[in-house]
């Protein structure tokens, strides 16, 4: 996690526990028209909307307060959905045997993106099987890793 989503971890996960209210993740978004500050929590039971708002209201002042960014930002609060973005190793363990999608920092057999089956976790290794072959893919070099939706 990068230095400015750990501190806005920091600063949201104390509100969210008081809310029964765990954080999922956090992902920012800059383009120059906009940045966004996307907040993913889950709940036991599933996230609902109000649960979204409530987690808007109360996070929106202690961010702000907090003087994170320098420029205006757009809040988004939402669950992490069925394409769940999965933020660290140990979010991917739980999602060994199914589809995932890996987006790599450097190439590993000229390729930067995957798409298949996390077939195995050993340690930091990835073992994702895609197109009838199996690649080895240090955790360290995943950029983004997302889960893809099976129906």
């Amino acid at each position: 996690m990068k230095a400015i989503e750990q501190k806005i971890a920091e600063l949201v996960e104390p509100v969210l526990t008081d809310l029964g209210i765990a954080l999922w993740g956090i992902r920012i978004i800059r383009n120059p028209k906009k940045t966004v500050l996307q907040i993913f929590i889950e709940k036991e039971g599933g996230v609902t909307v109000g649960d979204c708002e409530e987690v808007s209201r109360q996070i929106n002042g202690v961010i702000d307060v907090a003087d994170i960014f320098k420029y205006s930002y757009y809040l988004e609060v939402s669950s992490p959905g069925l394409d769940r973005f999965l933020f660290n190793l140990d979010q991917i363990k739980a999602y060994q045997g199914k589809s995932v999608s890996l987006e790599l920092s450097l190439p590993v057999e000229n390729r930067r993106r995957f798409r298949g089956v996390l077939t195995k976790i050993d340690g930091d290794i990835l073992e994702i099987e895609t197109d009838g072959k199996l690649y080895q893919i240090a955790y360290p070099n995943v950029s983004k890793a997302q889960l893809v939706p099976e129906f």
